[in-house]
């Protein structure tokens, strides 16, 4: 069985990778379910790795086998060599005494925190955790976990602080968060939830501009098919906006209304292909006798033909 075991590890390699936890500590708290290794392929300065379901599996098969808590130290000092403190000792941060997968997110550690630990945590003397994962040389998947330590010199690029900093309030924002403050026309130095709060604010707004051009559409449609008339317009939008419901069953038995002179209600279209006949027929006579522009100009002899066809 050791003879396996040697075997088996003389295919992989140790490799130090940093990522951040999944939520930064809240009110001197901190958090106990930490992501160990982003979904994926995982690319850091010290090389790069697969995190995938055949991965997973394997990296919690062989903690499973481990059989005891896996260490979470400071710096890699387990690792000695030169990550060796000048003491020699290696004092752990924590244990990992669980291990959790999750597809698309990642690996997952139920963590029991040492008190000091704890409190730099807390006091954000601390900003990212470092898996040192053993890769597959084959494929360069991640089977198994040696260890993890708290260090602020994170491998994994571009990766996420596990604590926020006080004192440079946009410093570790998202991208996304970051683009929402210039849409938003807000202070750069805006907070979060201040974002959050007023990228809400701006979807309602825009959430009551849809409603209102849809209403008006509505309403304008039932003018037209005449179930409306045009001093009706603002009422019935109104209406629309504050109740959908009663609107639609009002507009159901609301009587069609006929100008008078018209033996039919308008067909859908009927408005705009009048005017837009009337218009031309009003052009054309104007244009083939030329005493009317004794009286009026064109432009106003055409409205007032359009305008007739519209009451």
């Amino acid at each position: 069985m050791k003879t396996k075991r040697r075997d088996r590890l003389a295919s992989q390699e140790l490799i130090p990778t940093s990522v951040g936890m999944t939520a930064p500590p809240t009110s001197g708290d901190v958090p106990t379910r930490v992501r160990i290794a982003p979904w994926g392929e995982v690319h850091s300065t010290t090389g790069r790795f697969v995190v995938d379901e055949e991965s997973a599996a394997l990296v919690l098969a062989a903690f499973e086998e481990h059989g005891a808590d896996l260490p979470i130290d400071y710096e890699h000092q387990t690792l000695g060599g030169e990550f060796a403190s000048p003491s020699g000792q290696a004092p752990a941060a924590g244990w990992i005494k669980r291990l959790e997968a999750r597809i698309d997110e990642g690996i997952f550690a139920i963590v029991e925190w040492t008190k000091p630990a704890a409190e730099q945590l807390a006091a954000k003397q601390y900003r990212y955790l470092s898996p040192v994962a053993l890769v597959r040389r084959g494929d360069r998947r991640m089977v198994a976990l040696h260890s993890v330590a708290l260090t602020n010199k994170p491998a994994i690029v571009h990766a996420d602080p596990i604590v926020n900093r006080t004192a440079e309030p946009s410093a570790d924002r998202s991208d996304a968060i970051e683009t929402l403050v210039k849409r938003l026309d807000l202070p750069v130095d805006a907070d979060v939830e201040a974002v959050l709060v007023a990228a809400s604010r701006r979807f309602d707004e825009l959430d009551r501009q849809r409603r209102r051009e849809d209403c008006e559409r509505r309403v304008g449609d039932a003018v037209r098919a005449g179930r409306l008339t045009e001093a009706q317009r603002d009422v019935a939008v109104r209406l629309a906006m504050s109740d959908a419901a009663l609107f639609d069953e009002w507009l159901s038995v609301a009587p069609v209304v006929l100008p008078l002179g018209r033996t039919r209600p308008p067909e859908a279209g009927d408005a705009g292909r009048s005017v837009n006949a009337a218009g031309a027929a009003a052009r054309l006579e104007f244009r083939t006798h030329p005493e009317l522009a004794l009286l009026t100009s064109e432009a106003a002899f055409v409205a007032d033909a359009v305008r007739r066809v519209a009451v």
